[in-house]
């Protein structure tokens, strides 16, 4: 798992971390400053909430797993697991609702003011893409395992095949003295 020379898991860590202190540091350098008239304090607030959310739930749950997935796995599996688990917490908790709010500020023309605001923007709309793509493509996976696993295979087999799990064959029974032919 490379990408232009660099593990995968490595280049997210890196690529988040540079993405959670550009949010916060878009907040402490440009939007704490914007009058009130022109942005919302609940809009403000949420993004202040988000980016700091977001960089915990980074440094707390995502980093460790971007790191084990790095270094410390030791199957292909494990390794996969904890990235699309790293993966999962900076989606949810940092990259879809900073896109989210830096949406609505584009919409509403506040964006493209700072340049930091147009960097933030374009940073959480590659990550959420590609975190939204790899998120859904590891749930898709992860019911579809237990769809299978519970309900079962759905291939149609002849049951007297050699392909069957447990092949039936025909009893049949001994006639008897007196046993009736029909029951």
């Amino acid at each position: 798992m490379y990408i232009f020379g660099i593990s995968i898991p490595l280049a997210c860590l890196l690529w988040h971390l540079i993405c959670c202190i550009l949010a916060v540091i878009e907040y402490a350098v440009w939007l704490r400053f914007v009058p009130p008239d022109e942005m919302s304090d609940s809009l403000r607030g949420t993004h202040l909430a988000f980016a700091v959310m977001g960089f915990v739930a980074y440094a707390v749950a995502a980093a460790p797993h971007f790191v084990y997935a790095y270094k410390y796995g030791l199957s292909y599996s494990q390794r996969q697991n904890r990235f699309v688990c790293g993966v999962a917490v900076v989606f949810i908790m940092w990259s879809f609702p900073i896109f989210v709010i830096e949406l609505a500020m584009v919409l509403s023309y506040m964006g493209g003011r700072n340049p930091l605001d147009g960097i933030v923007f374009i940073l959480s709309v590659i990550s959420s893409i590609i975190g939204g793509c790899i998120v859904w493509f590891a749930y898709m996976r992860f019911v579809a395992y237990y769809i299978h696993h519970f309900h079962g295979v759905e291939r149609h087999i002849d049951p007297h095949d050699s392909l069957a799990l447990y092949p039936m064959h025909s009893v049949h029974s001994i006639q008897r003295e007196g046993q009736p032919d029909t029951i």
